[in-house]
């Protein structure tokens, strides 16, 4: 990857996909545990010179928001919040590059979700008490629901740490039990893996563990509560160092009778 970020900013330092392999590179070598001197010197010679081809940057950024300024960029990273449903745009100025970022979170109205995996994949599938897999997500009040997710990396990724599951419940469904082994007649869940740690929050379930080609399959139990239908969410997956490593997944919709 180095060599051809070396070539690339040598034969067309505009080129867009600089930026891509730029970002990948300095996170292999962040996160790499050993790296021979010859690789430490082809990532430095491609980032020396991408960073030698920046030096020169006067660009600046305004953020504008409804046509009303909320922000300036001027080197250092500009975060900014409360922008929903508000039109917004970027000025700029000077010479150089700028990058920039966009991340939303919830549901879509329209329920349409883009589901895809890039070296992960996860799945969400809800079972009975007895391990019998449900068909539509249609429950009965009351129901106990068993949540099986399983999650694996593509053969070419290997082990793929510190990656982040989080499964959004629709609002007919509570959390019951986020340790299925502390329920006696659900015995037959022998597969059940061991996160590395858990987070349980009112309206989803967030583990975290290492994703390695054999698929590790985690469970929790939850109830439907209330009637009516509701839009699901997708149950994710993403690395937390990487987010080119992701998985989405099982959008739809969910009733309770």
């Amino acid at each position: 990857m180095a060599l051809i970020l070396n070539a690339l900013l040598a034969a067309d330092p505009a080129n867009p996909q600089v930026t891509t392999l730029s970002r990948q590179l300095s996170r292999q070598v962040k996160q790499a545990g050993w790296l021979s001197t010859q690789e430490r010197a082809f990532a430095l010679l491609a980032l020396g010179k991408l960073a030698r081809q920046n030096a020169g940057s006067t660009a600046v950024a305004q953020l504008l928001a409804d046509g009303k300024a909320i922000g300036a960029f001027s080197g250092k990273d500009l975060t900014v919040s409360n922008v929903a449903n508000r039109q917004l745009a970027l000025r700029t100025s000077g010479r150089g590059s700028l990058y920039y970022f966009w991340e939303t979170e919830g549901i879509s109205p329209t329920g349409r979700v883009r589901e895809e995996d890039a070296y992960l994949q996860v799945r969400r599938q809800f079972l009975d008490r007895t391990g019998k897999a449900l068909g539509a997500p249609t429950f009965r009040q009351n129901d106990l629901v068993v949540v099986r997710i399983t999650i694996q990396s593509a053969e070419s990724a290997g082990e793929v740490p510190n990656v982040a599951i989080t499964d959004l419940l629709p609002a007919g469904l509570e959390i019951e039990n986020p340790r299925i082994g502390a329920v006696r007649d659900l015995a037959w869940a022998t597969d059940a893996a061991q996160p590395d740690y858990l987070d349980v929050r009112d309206d989803r379930l967030n583990l975290f563990t290492t994703a390695t080609p054999r698929p590790k399959v985690f469970y929790y139990l939850a109830r439907a509560v209330s009637k009516g239908t509701f839009k699901l969410g997708p149950v994710s997956a993403d690395a937390m160092y990487n987010a080119e490593y992701h998985s989405y997944s099982g959008a739809g919709v969910v009733r309770v009778r």
